[in-house]
């Protein structure tokens, strides 16, 4: 049975202790919200690991490059600037509104127009493009987010190299043929084509490259081999030759492709030559964002979605 004397104690009494018992309750709930977020920045620190995204953004390329250090790069932004944000929230922790380096492979819709308005949501410390790139009117609206934001841009050069920190750099390997990259309608074959190392294990990003731009690429007698191979042109048959294959013997081929395309991309020939070379083939359209990660010697996989099977 309740005390009839408590009930009798005036409100103005109670109000001190009940007060007190909300601030306590206020405090303790802000100090485990403040945990919770101490947790996820703790989560999404720099492991010294290079991390490889390869973003599910439709029908188009986005690469997302986290070296050990933290650095960050990406490479094209897809035909959507909403996936593109999506994607990079998911890989980018929250607090986060910078990005060291911004690559344009080729200015074609799928893989340009999520980069247009990334300048305005993120800051960028620098760009870089192939030099077809600074001449297309097609990526006018590109050079125009690029100039507004203030920020630098260089041309992706043949020989080129950028350190990214922790063991892990960026080789341009292409265009360097200037009369290829003259050639009317040529500008899949002068997309950029990067060369990720970290330690004893490389990433191969190809662009839109097609069988020409792959003879270029082996005529230049640079080093191609890679234990992954970022697959051209969403896997058209008119890239990915066995020549090619040879050359890169990548362990795991990553195709970067929307469900249902119009296109009919991956082409069936280019998936048999990559069978018939005994590559494991990774798409975005099946296992969404996949994500490789590198300690300079071994890799490890995480999709998103339907782990790959062998």
């Amino acid at each position: 049975m309740s005390d009839p004397a408590a009930a009798r104690i005036p409100l103005a009494e109670r109000m001190p202790s009940l007060l007190d018992g909300r601030r306590l309750g206020l405090a303790t709930a802000a100090l485990a919200v403040l945990a919770l977020l101490l947790w996820l920045a703790a989560l999404q620190l720099p492991d010294g690991q290079l991390h490889v995204a390869f973003l599910d953004i439709g029908q188009g390329d986005a690469i997302f490059i986290t070296a050990p250090d933290g650095r960050q790069v990406l490479v094209d932004g897809g035909p959507s600037p909403t996936q593109l944000a999506e994607a990079l929230g998911q890989q980018m922790p929250f607090w986060d509104h910078s990005i060291d380096l911004v690559v344009l492979t080729h200015p074609d819709d799928d893989h340009m127009m999520g980069l247009i308005p990334l300048f305005d949501r993120y800051r960028v410390a620098q760009a870089l493009t192939g030099r077809e790139t600074l001449s297309a009117e097609e990526a006018l609206f590109w050079r125009q987010a690029v100039e507004a934001a203030g920020v630098p841009l260089a041309v992706a050069e043949q020989g080129m190299q950028i350190a990214l920190g922790g063991e892990a750099w960026l080789e341009v390997l292409h265009p360097g043929a200037a009369l290829l990259c003259a050639a009317a309608a040529a500008d899949n074959n002068c997309s950029v084509v990067l060369r990720l190392v970290h330690g004893e294990t490389a990433f191969l990003l190809t662009g839109d490259l097609e069988a020409a731009g792959e003879q270029a690429l082996l005529a230049s007698g640079q080093p191609l081999a890679a234990q992954v191979l970022k697959v051209s042109h969403h896997g058209s048959g008119g890239g990915t030759t066995s020549e090619f294959l040879q050359a890169v013997a990548p362990h795991i081929a990553v195709i970067q492709v929307g469900s249902n395309n119009r296109f009919g991309h991956p082409a069936s020939e280019t998936l048999e030559r990559l069978a018939a070379a005994g590559v494991q083939v990774l798409r975005t359209d099946q296992q969404g964002t996949i994500e490789i990660i590198s300690n300079g010697r071994q890799l490890r996989v995480r999709t998103a979605k339907h782990p790959p099977q062998g």
